[in-house]
């Protein structure tokens, strides 16, 4: 019986993996909280060069073969010619906005020619090759993907684990949760949704949350903060507790939000055995949040006072400085020599291993048909809301069919004290890290390619963008499906401040009224039919299906106000060139 199951499982807490950060193997003393997307991080841009060589590793390493490639000396010199000769197409312009985004301008915007690498930055991207391929052969096939705390693996989910998954998906969606297919709201029905933590969530003043030491409930009190909007003071995305033991295995301990775990039982170890396969990404991610790798181009008050080269000296005339300053020419700052790091990939800073985690699940279908044979794309957004506290996401696209190429973009943001330049030195800052006056605060930090079969996790620091995409063969219907994990904060975990399933009972009064209609002794056939309804409508905690569609469309519209106010508020801040 479903709330059987739920006892049991909160009766069990104390023989499940300690969430204390000691017994992980961290030393609280050496840890900092996580960034997170709400406020502007401590961290300095990128230049747009050392951001250019991360994508040019990228397309490298998505060739086929690449890694025998690399070794040949031929093929390293047509890789290094073409990679000095390639117009840069996509971003031909240096801080240019895409053109759907030029409402951040309010002014005209000059446009330079974003500058080609130089031979030492592309010498040093195919000598760091070795290391993409030692970390490889070291980690199950993770590696590092467009960007810098960015990891990805098409070979981590087996194929035989993916085939369970896609069939067992395939039985959820002909047998639905909740009884009909559940199309994402304003979706043009492209988006199903399946497992959705927007449905049944945490309600702050009528769900009901057990006592964390003891068996009392409470009604779920909002966070005591002043950080609406990027807090919501009504809702909560609710965390299933998955615990990890020592030697990675996981077990999902309470029930995952809208995912009935009697009648869908089948896709728990499913579920589980796939974040098995994402613990080692999360922890990459989190390892690197926790230490960031260094950037390979460093630019400093030194190096950006003294990239246009000396400057005449005064002789009186004015017209010489004049003409200096109109045909100076900007010497980009340029990476160091590469060297082989030692060890290749040490053990995380950051292991998860021993420990609880709070995992938020979601299971979508993207479908197109003849009728509707385009995905439009999303927006720029970062998951959750400052009280969910997500400190990382993982999509696996386990199943696709007829869908053209589709990318996952990221964008990030930085902090402005930390840009040196010179007064008034528009075109440096400009073609260093691709920033205009009166600008925003933001730089596009690459593309990966979202494969069928491929597993993917990222920092919830960046924001992130589904691209458009569209059916190949327009005259048939096509899907993509995935599966995500949304990570919650492993520092927050271990303070015991995380409201997860294990102690919310299922809030589906449906649920309910068909785990009371299996009683040996049902009540409901004792009492009138009005009277059972009102009795059921006294429960505490629980809602209806409609109710539960009402509050997401609450949800999701807080939501979108999130999304805009952290968007205005913290990427797209206006970048200002002030004296100093």
């Amino acid at each position: 019986m479903l709330f059987g199951w739920f006892a049991k499982a909160t009766s069990d807490e104390d023989d499940m993996p300690t969430t204390r950060l000691q017994l992980a193997g961290l030393d609280n003393e050496r840890l900092k909280p996580f960034p997170t997307p709400f406020s502007v991080p401590s961290t300095a841009p990128y230049t747009l060069q050392e951001i250019d060589m991360m994508a040019l590793s990228y397309s490298i390493r998505s060739k086929p073969d690449w890694q025998r490639k690399y070794r040949d000396p031929e093929i390293r010199a047509k890789w290094r010619q073409e990679a000095l000769s390639t117009e840069l197409e996509d971003r031909a312009y240096a801080g240019r906005p895409e053109e759907s985004e030029a409402h951040y301008y309010d002014r005209e915007v000059e446009n330079l020619e974003r500058p080609r690498l130089t031979e030492k930055m592309v010498d040093y991207v195919i000598d760091e090759l070795a290391l993409h391929d030692e970390k490889l052969k070291q980690t199950n096939g993770i590696a590092t993907s467009c960007f810098t705390g960015i990891y990805e693996s098409d070979t981590l989910i087996p194929a035989d684990l993916r085939q369970e998954l896609a069939q067992a998906v395939l039985e959820l969606e002909k047998n639905p949760p909740f009884g009909e297919p559940d199309w994402h709201p304003g979706s043009n029905e492209q988006v199903l949704d399946l497992v959705h933590p927007s449905l049944f969530p945490l309600v702050y003043g009528k769900s009901l949350v057990l006592d964390a030491d003891g068996p009392s409930t409470r009604i779920a009190e909002a966070p005591n903060t002043d950080g609406w909007p990027r807090s919501s003071k009504k809702y909560a995305w609710l965390p299933s507790d998955f615990d990890v033991d020592c030697d990675g295995k996981v077990t999902i301990s309470s029930y995952i939000n809208n995912l009935h775990p009697i009648r869908h039982a089948k896709l728990y170890p499913i579920v589980s055995r796939v974040f098995e396969r994402f613990v080692p990404l999360f922890e990459s991610v989190l390892s690197d949040l926790q230490q960031p790798p260094p950037q390979r181009i460093v630019v400093d008050w030194e190096v950006s006072s003294s990239w246009y080269g000396p400057e005449p000296e005064w002789t009186g005339d004015e017209a010489v400085i004049r003409e200096w300053e109109e045909t100076k020419q900007l010497k980009l700052p340029e990476p160091a020599e590469f060297t082989m790091p030692e060890p290749v990939a040490p053990p995380p800073t950051f292991p998860l291993k021993g420990r609880r985690l709070h995992v938020i699940v979601k299971l979508a279908n993207i479908h197109l048909t003849p009728e509707k044979p385009e995905y439009a794309g999303g927006v720029w957004h970062v998951e959750g809301m400052e009280n969910e506290s997500i400190v990382a996401s993982g999509i696996h696209y386990f199943a696709q069919e007829n869908i053209g190429e589709s990318k996952l973009s990221f964008r990030g943001t930085f902090e402005d004290s930390k840009v040196p330049y010179e007064q008034d030195d528009t075109k440096g800052v400009k073609l260093v890290w691709g920033l205009d006056p009166d600008g925003p605060c933001v730089q596009y930090y690459n593309s990966l390619e979202t494969r069928d079969g491929r597993a993917v996790a990222f920092p919830n620091l960046y924001q992130h963008r589904v691209s458009p995409f569209s059916l190949v063969d327009r005259t048939k219907p096509g899907y993509r499906k995935i599966l995500c994990f949304f990570l919650v904060d492993p520092l927050q975990s271990a303070s015991g401040n995380v409201i997860s399933t294990a102690r919310v009972a299922p809030q589906q009064r449906d649920w309910l009224a068909d785990e009371l209609d299996g009683l040996p002794q049902a009540v409901k056939g004792r009492l009138p039919t009005e009277l059972w309804q009102r009795t059921m409508e006294e429960v505490e905690g629980t809602f209806t299906l409609k109710e539960a569609k009402e509050i997401r469309e609450d949800v999701m519209h807080e939501r979108k106000y999130l999304v805009d106010a952290t968007t205005k508020d913290v990427f797209e801040r206006e970048f200002s060139l002030c004296e100093h």
